[in-house]
């Protein structure tokens, strides 16, 4: 009879629940022979709307461990904000010399979870070349509970080999290459929506009763009677209204689907450049209003306390039309591929920043 040890068991379960949720996203590489202190490679790759898959430039590499809920109850690591975990100083120190970055898969068993750690970036950020000399034989890692190892997070490594693959294929600036990877489509949407016979709005909810605000990125076919189709559904945390919306899209020039009438302002001579304030329309009913980048005052309506609501409509400034320029030499390259339809997500706050 052969008998397989409680720590081998568990690691063989912990990896094939990694190979399985891994398998969605890439390709597996591994060395024949384990000399490279690391359990997997996953060679990243994107759907094509053919069915097909391209093959990235990205080559991420994990080394799997696990915690027994022997070890862990859930009780303690629900409760836990971090999982610590000890690793040898050897390996931290070839991780961290290494051209492309190891990450570290934890398994929690109690939750039945993976969370992530780029150990490269973790080492240089704690030891930095002093791990070189550290003289001890284990040293421990530390691992934010909320780093969950998940679709997400391997987009994130992604969009970042993305745009050093972009940047070396094209000498665009970085800065640009990165607005341009984030927001393609979009870019594309607008700088085509003339030949297409379509046009956009920004609805913008300024939030009174929520710390967040959202945009909503639209498109309509021109003619009336056509509903409007969201592109892009865009959450974020202290948005701050127009002008925040103006400051995440510097690509674009704005102009207010309504203005507000600048002698009509109420108990205030002068507009802050951030600030809400209120103005009497016609009917002497109070309404938000908002001061643009370009001067222009937006004039908003006050949805029962609860939020500001705003229009405004987008086109291409300089920076965006450079930026269109840029996306069609990737769509002519095979770099990237415009989706037809909309509605993605976007949520941007301080808890969505990952280990990775």
């Amino acid at each position: 009879m052969v008998i397989v040890g409680k720590t081998d068991q568990f690691e063989h379960l912990y990896t094939e629940k990694f190979r399985s949720f891994a398998a969605y996203f890439g390709h597996f590489v591994q060395y024949e022979r384990d000399i490279g202190t690391r359990d997997i490679g996953l060679h990243l790759a994107t759907p094509l709307e053919s069915g097909e898959a391209k093959v990235t430039n990205c080559l991420c590499w994990f080394q799997l461990k696990g915690i027994m809920a022997t070890t862990l109850p859930k009780e303690q690591a629900e409760k836990a904000s971090s999982f610590k975990y000890s690793m040898r100083v050897e390996h931290l120190k070839f991780w961290f010399l290494q051209p492309m970055p190891t990450y570290l898969a934890l398994y929690i068993e109690s939750l039945d979870k993976f969370l992530i750690l780029n150990l490269q970036k973790y080492v240089e950020e704690k030891w930095g070349k002093n791990i070189l000399s550290l003289d001890q034989e284990t040293a421990q890692v530390e691992v934010a509970a909320g780093s969950a190892l998940d679709g997400e997070a391997l987009n994130i490594i992604l969009r970042e080999s993305t745009v050093e693959e972009w940047v070396k294929a094209i000498s665009a600036d970085e800065s640009d290459i990165r607005l341009a990877e984030r927001d393609y489509n979009i870019i594309w949407a607008i700088g085509t929506a003339a030949d297409r016979k379509v046009e956009h709005r920004f609805e913008i909810f300024d939030w009174q009763s929520k710390l967040r605000g959202e945009v909503h990125i639209q498109e309509r076919a021109i003619g009336g009677g056509n509903e409007w189709i969201m592109l892009r559904n865009h959450w974020q945390l202290s948005l701050g209204g127009v002008p925040g919306a103006e400051e995440m899209y510097p690509y674009l020039h704005f102009t207010p689907e309504e203005e507000a009438e600048g002698r009509r302002y109420y108990g205030i001579d002068e507009l802050d450049e951030y600030g809400d304030r209120n103005y009497l329309d016609d009917d002497d009913e109070y309404r938000p209003i908002a001061k643009m980048k370009n001067g222009q005052i937006a004039a908003g309506k006050d949805c029962s306390g609860e939020y500001h609501l705003y229009y405004i409509i987008p086109e291409l400034n300089e920076l965006g039309r450079n930026l269109f320029m840029l996306i069609k030499t990737l769509i002519d390259i095979k770099f990237i591929e415009i989706e037809d339809e909309g509605g993605e997500w976007m949520s941007v706050a301080p808890w969505h920043a990952r280990q990775v």
